[in-house]
């Protein structure tokens, strides 16, 4: 290879590893979102619960995992059969380069039980 052939391959490598170190926690944050629902649906404490006490509860967690990309419109309850249905459909942006930003959409949902 030549020189130039390595100055653009470094270029690329390094803007890739840039993406990940940009994305990465996004995706952490998400994951530790859907650890947050899980924990909700588990909780016995949260049974026969109004949708303002599970909000109080999600907002609380949120605030505990330092997570602030969430705000009360991105999170809808259904009633259903079986209790609640907790959904949270969100969207992450990141600056990555410039002028560039990604945007990092995620759903993730969670039963709590009557």
């Amino acid at each position: 290879m030549t020189l130039v052939s390595w100055l653009v391959a470094l270029c690329l490598i390094g803007t890739f590893i840039l993406m990940a170190i940009r994305l990465a926690p996004v995706y952490i944050e998400a994951y530790e979102v859907g650890s947050i629902l899980q924990s909700m649906a588990g909780d016995s404490g949260l049974r026969n619960s109004t949708r303002g006490k599970v909000w109080e509860t999600f907002k609380k967690r949120l605030d505990i995992n330092n997570i602030n990309y969430i705000v009360k419109s991105d999170v809808a309850m259904n009633e259903v059969a079986d209790g609640l249905q907790l959904i949270v459909a969100y969207q992450a942006r990141v600056h990555l380069l410039g002028n560039l930003d990604a945007v990092a959409s995620f759903r993730k949902e969670a039963m709590i039980r009557k």
